[in-house]
């Protein structure tokens, strides 16, 4: 279930072995977040679709489009196959609980980056945006923007750059490419206009605090005034979330994320049961999901 790289690359493995495989994906082309998350200029479309010709050119079967829990059940799956692997990576979005973030112009990082690699990408000539994050995919989101045209794009980030969870080669190259890395400042609100769309992004400067337990340093709201930044469109990356819903039933989870065994088996399920890819380990890399397939 999942046709990403971690179900691709079990089903592929699974498939030279001897066994009868199909994937299931809830989206119209399989590739998951390598398709619908990691922009074309880092990864070509065609490159990956030829790679995933070469897997179903083994015989491996695929039913896009559907989604286990409303167009197919887990317990049918469960009596019509020998054994489930579950890969269904972390396609949901984290938010910044922020009021206003349902107005036009508030986009998540993997509603924007999906429709960028599905083909119809947000409108962004001339615009201002505003990307909140400082992880590799707030990265993809500003080098995407300026690439859809926008006028300017700022990253804005609650610590400081040093402490940015993305790849220095990937900031670098951001930075190179003209986009805006503001440090040190938390949204803490969103300004509108009078017809309700974006407007702004309030931020509050931070200084920045004592070491926690994640092993980065802590940031805290400075003693001065919040400050506006003027944005058309404010894109979200702030994490992503496993929407593990459909097997609630047979799974348990660990703060979102599925619990399986190192082997990949899943305990005390009904049926042989097995889990992996970023829906056990949470947002990863592409290469940590083949490797769990």
């Amino acid at each position: 279930v999942g046709g990403g790289p971690a179900g691709l690359t079990a089903a592929y493995y699974l498939r030279l072995m001897g066994h009868a495989v199909t994937v299931f994906d809830q989206r119209e082309k399989l590739g998951g977040m390598v398709r619908y998350g990691i922009p074309d200029y880092r990864l070509p479309q065609e490159r990956l679709d030829a790679d995933i010709d070469f897997i179903l050119s083994t015989g491996v079967s695929a039913r896009t489009g559907c989604i286990v829990g409303q167009d197919v059940s887990f317990d049918e799956l469960a009596g019509g196959f020998d054994a489930v692997y579950i890969a269904i990576g972390a396609h949901s979005d984290k938010s910044l609980g922020l009021e206003g973030e349902d107005a036009p112009g508030v986009v998540s990082a993997v509603e924007f980056l999906r429709g960028a690699g599905s083909g119809s990408p947000m409108d962004l000539a001339g615009k201002r945006v505003c990307v909140v994050g400082g992880g590799n995919v707030a990265m993809d989101c500003v080098r995407t923007a300026k690439r859809l045209g926008a006028s300017w794009v700022e990253c804005v980030y609650r610590r400081r750059i040093a402490d940015m969870t993305a790849l220095t080669e990937e900031i670098e190259e951001a930075q190179a490419e003209g986009c805006q890395i503001t440090q040190l400042a938390a949204p803490v609100g969103i300004q509108l206009n009078a017809a309700g769309e974006v407007a702004g992004l309030i931020v509050q400067p931070q200084v920045i605090g004592a070491v926690g337990r994640g092993g980065r340093p802590a940031p805290y709201a400075a003693d001065v005034s919040a400050r506006t930044i003027s944005c058309d469109v404010i894109v979200v990356a702030v994490g992503q979330a496993i929407d593990s819903s459909a097997f609630a039933h047979v799974v348990k989870t660990d703060r979102g994320c599925i619990i399986a065994r190192e082997d990949a088996s899943v305990a005390d399920a009904p049926v042989p049961l097995y889990a992996g890819g970023d829906a056990v380990s949470g947002p990863a890399t592409v290469i940590k999901a083949i490797a769990a397939g």
